[in-house]
């Protein structure tokens, strides 16, 4: 390929002009079975060429080579050719390839693959397009198949944004990490228990493939990964990032872990090493739950997970697991007796605590990594906090977490000692007896308050669910104290030590009272992130009204009827703070929006009544102390309703007026802008979001002041006009819905 940096790019742009596929998702998915094919055409040559006696499974006219190479003759099918034969003859016949206990996993896997995947595209001209893209790709050429190794972790991050699918992606550098830690022998064994699209796996034959030495390692490295996805789209990557990765054999099953009654695995059902990011956040049917012990058998996934790991982990075995921290507070029944097995069966040696924003944009929920092995009860557990690296306030798609952000961890591993940070425990050691005291309470060296990120909506909710069940466990443990304290002191006057609210339940009601002001800034983050409502694909980008703009406002400079103004700087990559979708652009303030100010008033010019109101700081969030002046002013000295205004000093932030006419102070900006670009109250909630981040460039040491030079260097994101009324609609709904729970 000429540009192979630019094959996703190029793929989705051709997708986005198919009526029959919608969203990031579909898109993925579509490309993902046309890769598979052509992954596994590119081993089917390697094994015809060594082995003569090799018979694929797929008839020659569906192998690719066969149907989807054009060789520029004009006889490559297209347009409903190509679609009657895709639809009719490809799938139909993957679908059903015969497939026996006998069959090969090289072989069975194709028709595993196909079983639950399906063609979207309904433009067959757009299909052969994609499908010659794909095939320039020259996968005998080591340096290109090389290079594809990166475009198909690159399909693997586009994950994260869309939607859902983002929870079968764990960042590389946190897989690495693990597999690196773990420390990984020839001769064992690793499982990944919903393998998603096989990070865990790959990380773990990259950290082995230094000690292969002999054949017989080869064969021992070859045979040495187990793992199972239950959904059919991650599968199917993962199969074909294990093909890219020299597994001709991919040991992966199509299957749902939670399905197994865990009381029947027995030791050639185990593992001597798992790794594994398990979904959570689901909450799983009757049904599933039946397949665990009574006192495990939790609702909520990761929770189940855990005990599959535990049941499947051989004497002796490792694990390195990432779970939220919902399972690490939460004192719920069922999970701390899961805890409570954990401790008792298990050596929980290390806890590491990762920041909020290591799988933004799919979540921002705070995560752990779990360390423990199978070598007898736990009797002391090392919690560290990775803080973020110097230089970021979050990861993003745009500045990911990379490995290298580990060396803190790595360090402290073989030289473990208690770190304090500004009062705050970074590093600590607790016995089991502490922690079981605590009712396994496992959140410890958690992260200052100030550190913590906006919480998505669901991730929130999510939280605050956990939190409820756990306060709601702490209080009924309260209750029962106290009332078998009441019994026990009756009649006989025998007492018995009730147990007190501690100041971690206090807090936690207190946190509970909170939520619904957590809930309008994680619903206005997100919308501002572009993630509150789904874009269209018919809406024009926001970064071609903007160029139009711009050549309009250059012709007028160039006939002398606007002034040229100083050019601002460029955006570089280090301000832009999140990613953003592709319909959206990020521009500075001071290039698409007007900031006017207001006139100064000198205290004997403020009358107690007169013609206009003077509307100032003091009485901007209010209604209350007004002043009047008598004075004529030039009109953007006075402020009209439905104007967007933001104080500038003191408790600033934005207001849209809604009263009448007024003069406006001078530490208040009229804010104006054109209204192709910008919806008027769109502009308004990304002020109100913004308020609390641009403290950190104000000025001032007991009241903050921004000034007009800063705020135009700020950035906005821009998205199109109709996503923009789709998105102020949204934030109306749900905050008139957060009101109610007040």
């Amino acid at each position: 390929m000429s540009d192979i940096s630019s094959f996703v790019k190029r793929v989705r742009q051709i997708m986005w002009n198919d009526a029959g596929v919608n969203g990031d998702a579909q898109r993925i998915e579509q490309l993902a079975w046309m890769l598979f094919l052509k992954v596994y055409d590119a081993k089917e040559q390697d094994w015809f060429l060594n082995d003569d006696n090799y018979q694929s499974i797929i008839p020659e006219n569906c192998r690719w080579s066969n149907w989807a190479h054009d060789d520029r003759t004009g006889k490559a099918m297209t347009g409903d050719t190509l679609l009657e034969f895709v639809n009719n003859t490809l799938f139909k016949t993957l679908k059903t390839l015969p497939v026996d206990a006998t069959t090969p996993i090289k072989k069975s896997i194709v028709k595993t693959t196909f079983e639950d995947v399906n063609n979207y595209m309904k433009d067959g001209v757009l299909l052969r397009q994609v499908i010659n893209i794909i095939d320039e790709l020259d996968l005998d050429d080591y340096e290109e198949r090389h290079a594809f190794g990166d475009i198909y972790e690159s399909i693997l991050r586009e994950l994260q944004s869309a939607g859902s699918s983002g929870e079968f992606y764990t960042p590389r550098a946190v897989t690495d990490f693990m597999a690196r830690t773990i420390d990984p022998q020839i001769g064992e064994k690793v499982a990944d228990f919903a393998c998603g699209t096989g990070g865990f796996l790959t990380s773990w034959l990259k950290a082995l493939k230094p000690k292969v030495k002999t054949t017989q390692d080869q064969a021992l490295y070859d045979d040495s990964i187990f793992g199972i996805e239950k959904k059919p789209f991650p599968y199917i990557l993962c199969i074909t990032n294990l093909l890219l990765h020299g597994i001709d054999v991919p040991r992966i099953y199509h299957d749902n872990s939670l399905t197994h009654d865990v009381l029947d695995y027995r030791e050639s059902d185990c593992f001597d090493v798992v790794l594994m990011n398990p979904p959570y956040g689901g909450n799983e049917k009757a049904e599933v739950k039946k397949h665990f012990p009574t006192s495990l058998a939790s609702g909520e996934t990761a929770d189940l997970f855990m005990s599959v790991i535990m049941y499947r982990l051989k004497p002796g075995g490792r694990c390195a697991v990432i779970l939220p921290d919902g399972f690490l507070f939460n004192t719920e029944p069922t999970k701390t007796a899961i805890k409570r097995k954990l401790l008792s069966e298990f050596n929980l040696h290390t806890v590491v605590r990762m920041p909020g924003s290591v799988f933004s944009p799919y979540t921002s929920i705070t995560t752990n990594i779990l360390f423990f092995d199978r070598t007898g009860p736990t009797k002391e557990t090392w919690f560290y906090r990775l803080d973020m690296p110097e230089g970021y306030k979050h990861f993003s798609k745009t500045k990911p977490m990379k490995l290298e952000h580990f060396d803190p961890v790595v360090e402290w591993w073989n030289n473990r000692r208690e770190i304090v940070v500004d009062g705050y425990d970074k590093a600590k050691k607790y016995s089991v007896e502490e922690i079981t005291a605590r009712n396994c309470n496992l959140d410890l060296c958690k992260y200052p308050n100030e550190e913590e990120e906006i919480l998505p909506p669901h991730d929130l909710i999510q939280q605050y669910q956990e939190k409820r069940a756990a306060l709601n466990a702490d209080i009924d443990r309260i209750l029962t104290s106290f009332a078998s304290s009441l019994d026990n002191g009756e009649g006989d006057g025998q007492t018995k030590k009730t147990e007190n609210a501690s100041p971690h339940l206090i807090k936690s009601i207190l946190e509970m009272a909170e939520f619904p002001e957590k809930l309008k800034k994680s619903i206005l983050q997100w919308a501002i992130q572009g993630r509150l409502v789904p874009q269209d694909p018919t809406d024009e980008p926001a970064s071609e009204l903007l160029k139009r703009i711009k050549a309009e406002k250059a012709a007028l400079i160039k006939s002398g009827k606007l002034k040229k103004e100083k050019p601002l700087p460029p955006i570089t990559e280090d301000e832009i703070p999140f990613d953003i979708p592709d319909s959206w652009t990020w521009s500075r303030i001071g290039a698409c929006i007007s900031l006017v100010n207001g006139r100064a008033y000198a205290q004997p010019e403020l009358l107690s009544s007169g013609k206009y109101r003077v509307l100032r700081v003091g009485n901007f969030f209010t209604n209350s102390s007004w002043y009047y002046s008598d004075m004529e002013l030039p009109p953007d000295k006075y402020c009209n309703p439905g104007d967007l205004l933001y104080a500038w000093s003191a408790s600033f932030g934005p207001r849209i007026w809604n009263q009448e006419k007024a003069i406006f102070h001078y530490h208040i900006w009229n804010v104006k802008f054109d209204s192709r670009l910008f919806l008027k109250e769109f502009l308004f909630y990304f002020f109100l979001w913004d308020k609390e981040r641009i403290k950190e460039s104000t000025t001032g040491s007991t009241m903050f002041h921004v000034s007009m030079e800063n705020m135009n260097q700020r950035i906005v994101p821009i998205p199109p006009l109709a996503e923009q009324k789709r998105i102020v609609a949204k934030i109306q709904s749900l905050i008139q819905i957060c009101n109610s729970l007040i």
